[in-house]
Formats: structure tokens, sequence, C-alpha cells
């Protein structure tokens, strides 16, 4: 067994639950880390992407559009990109609450 340690956030953005571009990825198909059902996205649609801990902008769903992967790898950048000393992937999970 390895267990390696890793870094994350929570990015709470209904925004992108609404934008056509994201409903569209989200729907298409590909594999994704989700609990959306591909039935209407609702408050149970969150998505769990994965930023390479380089930052420079690669990760596991860098195929979102890119308006709304960029807003993930600076939020990563600002939050976590202080700790060089990770080698492994940063975890943004993707939260559509209504608070």
């Amino acid at each position: 067994m390895d267990i390696q340690p890793c870094r994350g956030i929570v990015i709470n953005a209904p925004e992108f639950f609404v934008d056509p571009a994201f409903q569209q990825w989200l729907a298409n198909g590909d594999h994704k880390f989700t609990w959306h059902d591909g039935g209407e996205i609702d408050e149970w649609s969150d998505v769990i992407v994965l930023v390479d801990p380089s930052l420079n902008g690669e990760g596991s769903d860098s195929d979102m559009p890119e308006h709304i992967w960029n807003r993930i790898v600076e939020a990563c950048r600002e939050h976590l990109g202080r700790d060089r000393a990770c080698s492994n992937h940063y975890v943004a999970r993707l939260t559509n609450l209504d608070l």
C-alpha cells in the first residue's frame, strides 16, 4: 500500500454549473470524478478535478471550458501554490450550493 498526502480546496461556484459550456462538458460522456448522475444538474453534481502541482494549467480536466479551468488553476495558485514541496496533483472539488 502506498499512501501519500495531497492538498486540496473546495470551490463553491454555482455560476460554473449554470454556464452552458460547463454543462455540456459535464454531460459529454467522458469519465469524470463526479456525483452528477447525468440528469438535471443540482446540488449533488459536485465534480473533483486534479490540477498539476506545477500550476502551469495542466490537469485531469483541463479540457473543460478554458475560462472556468483558468479560474480553478488561479484559485489553486492563490490558496495552495505556496507549498511547492507538494509533488501530487492538487485536488479541487467544485460544488453547486446556493448559500
